[in-house]
């Protein structure tokens, strides 16, 4: 969209530098070093703000009202059934006809040091009844650099009227660098002893299910080809991974870890939500061009979500996605990088 914009924050020492984009709240590159100190952008996305913006697969995004599935389009909240587009099935994926990852946010605020920018904050109005919506929702989504060699987005709501929220981050990980290559040379570690299985529409079926003995144990550190070649239907029918990792534990806490052997690069991700989803772009494709040229296809890149549980607004044994006013939803995730000593 031609009145989106980039914005760059950059690390004093400059071994990581983002840049965002006012188009859906999105992180449109991420650099950070490998071994030999070459900076390298490790975030799937385009070379140019105009085919990043018509890219369908959510690269980088802030997504809402209700990230990831509802069930048939529809949800019970006191007693009134709310119906929103289905656009993902039978299911309504990511909001819907009204993704807050396809419009373009406020800049609210920007801090700067040293002539740097360190942090900016986004801001958007999802009026009542949007894409079915109820209430007339506030959102910030504020991104900062931290002093740990990562940076954050803190996500904020407010609503008018009870609804439910469920926000999250949609980046995409390659943390070789080399988009027209897979990531099933990475090393996912996800400190989860339970597993969202889903149906043949990807969507959960309401089952919590233990890790141990199956492909989904992740605990100790997985090679993600060694998965994605695994003869469980849970991964072989399904184009790989697209599953919610209910991560141990409560609070803010280490989500994922991934690592990239050949470049040396790692990535810890810290969440305060009850999953991780784990979508390991089974259907990513090469709709838009990759950065540097690279044509995107399959497994190109991996999306680590920090999120509250798929369809818990119609799962009562999933925890409540509902927001009332007077109440602030509140989520953050970190990222932070390193190099394998």
């Amino acid at each position: 969209m031609s009145d989106s914009k980039l914005i760059t924050l950059c690390s004093a020492d400059g071994r990581l530098e983002v840049k965002l984009t006012t188009f859906g709240a999105s992180i449109f590159g991420v650099e950070v070093p490998d071994l030999d100190g070459v900076m390298t952008d490790v975030a799937l996305g385009c070379d140019q703000l105009e085919d990043f913006t018509s890219n369908v697969a959510a690269f980088g995004a802030s997504c809402g009202r209700f990230a990831n599935r509802i069930a048939d389009g529809r949800f019970t909240l006191d007693g009134t059934e709310y119906s929103l587009a289905r656009n993902n099935g039978p299911n309504c994926l990511h909001g819907g006809d009204a993704p807050y990852h396809r419009r373009v946010w406020d800049v609210l605020d920007q801090q700067e040091i040293d002539g740097r920018i360190v942090s900016v904050t986004f801001h958007l109005l999802s009026p009542d009844g949007d894409g079915g919506f109820p209430g007339e929702l506030h959102v910030t989504a504020c991104y900062a650099l931290d002093d740990d060699g990562g940076f954050s987005v803190s996500y904020e709501a407010h609503t008018s009227k009870p609804t439910v929220v469920n926000l999250t981050n949609h980046v995409y990980w390659n943390l070789g660098g080399d988009f027209g290559k897979t990531v099933k040379d990475h090393l996912l570690k996800v400190p989860a002893d339970r597993f969202l299985p889903i149906d043949d529409n990807h969507l959960v079926t309401g089952e919590i299910r233990d890790v141990s003995g199956t492909v989904f144990d992740f605990r100790h550190g997985a090679n993600i080809g060694d998965v994605l070649g695994d003869d469980d239907p849970q991964i072989a029918t399904m184009n790989g991974l697209d599953h919610a990792m209910l991560v141990n534990g409560e609070g803010s806490r280490l989500g994922a870890r991934l690592e990239h052997p050949g470049s040396g690069r790692w990535l810890e991700i810290t969440t305060d939500q009850p999953a991780v989803h784990v979508y390991s772009g089974g259907y990513l494709d090469s709709t838009v061009p990759g950065k540097g040229g690279a044509t995107i296809d399959r497994y190109s890149a991996i999306a680590l979500e920090s999120e509250n549980l798929p369809d818990a607004p119609n799962q009562p044994n999933f925890p409540s996605a509902v927001l009332r006013p007077g109440e602030t939803y509140r989520h953050k995730i970190s990222w932070r990088f390193g190099v394998a000593e």
